[in-house]
């Protein structure tokens, strides 16, 4: 059990390099993420081999700093595949509630609030701890029932949107969080002796890291054509709001994020702002420029000024 344990930690540490190869964008989010699940299986090592109570809690509490954090970074990473644009203070005030649920966790031997009681004990010489939960242990539950709910809101709301992320990713994505929520419910049901979770994060960082290879692949196929959606940023004017309004009200056919990103175009924003503005890379904008393009049959922001002044 200690070696399974040892060789779980071992190939999420891996991992990490893994995703420094295939991330060429080296997303945070999904760094953190893959950072989170070594910390976790580093505390399920650690745990493993302790041979005292002290030591024992004190892996256990590396473990919660990871099982704590990676909701939390995966939520992150799934508005980001998902293009959801969310508010700027979000990521600050999930990061102050993910530290206060943090210290609910650890506070085991030091106040009965998360459990009751904890003591050791020793199955074929793997350290394992005998808890009796506490009166806020179910806080943890509700914790990580919220962030699920919220990943599966976000996927489902994607996928009835016909948002920018394409349905297959939007799925893709409902199955790893789906299959992770399996888990943990299967092991709160059968109490085994081994954290399969530890397993269940590497099998969830490799479906991921596909994924991430697959978008990469997919944006550099959509940047092949530079000179199709090269834009001008010389255009000779821009629109008002209330022009904006009229000329939207006049379109259709595109998508509600190609009409955030219209917005402003019809401005005359440059991409690098654009993209900052929307949460998004310049690539993403791109992408969403040439489709505008196509649909309005222009091939530049002159010209879209040109063709959308007639809906003023």
């Amino acid at each position: 059990m200690i070696s399974l344990y040892g060789i779980t930690f071992a190939v999420s540490v891996l991992m990490i390099a893994v995703c420094f190869f295939v991330d060429k964008k080296h997303d945070k989010w999904l760094l953190l993420l893959f950072s989170s699940v070594a910390v976790c299986d580093s505390g399920y090592l650690l745990l493993s081999v302790s041979k005292t109570l002290e030591d024992a809690l004190w892996a256990n509490r590396v473990a919660y700093l990871g099982n704590v954090f990676l909701p939390f970074f995966l939520f992150m990473m799934i508005t980001n595949l998902s293009r959801l644009k969310i508010p700027k203070h979000l990521p600050a005030v999930l990061t102050v509630i993910n530290t206060a649920m943090l210290l609910v966790a650890c506070s085991a031997g030091i106040l009965p609030i998360y459990y009751k009681d904890v003591s050791l004990t020793f199955v074929d010489g793997v350290a394992v701890l005998v808890k009796e939960h506490g009166p806020l242990h179910n806080v943890y539950k509700i914790y990580l029932f919220a962030y699920f709910a919220a990943m599966v809101g976000i996927i489902i709301y994607t996928m009835i949107k016909k948002t920018d992320a394409p349905i297959k990713h939007s799925m893709f994505l409902a199955f790893v969080v789906i299959g992770n929520i399996a888990i943990w419910l299967v092991e709160n049901i059968i109490h085994a002796g081994f954290e399969f979770l530890a397993i269940s994060y590497i099998v969830t960082e490799g479906l991921i890291l596909l994924l991430y290879g697959i978008l990469q692949d997919y944006e550099k196929t959509e940047s092949t054509e530079p000179e199709k959606v090269q834009e001008i940023h010389t255009a000779p004017t821009s629109f008002t709001d209330t022009q904006i309004d009229n000329i939207l009200k006049n379109i259709d056919g595109i998508s509600e994020r190609e009409k955030e990103v219209l917005v402003y175009l019809l401005k005359n924003t440059k991409r690098k702002e654009i993209a900052e503005n929307l949460f998004v890379t310049e690539s993403t904008i791109k992408k969403h420029t040439s489709s505008i393009y196509k649909k309005l049959k222009v091939t530049n922001r002159n010209e879209l000024f040109d063709a959308v002044s007639k809906l003023v």
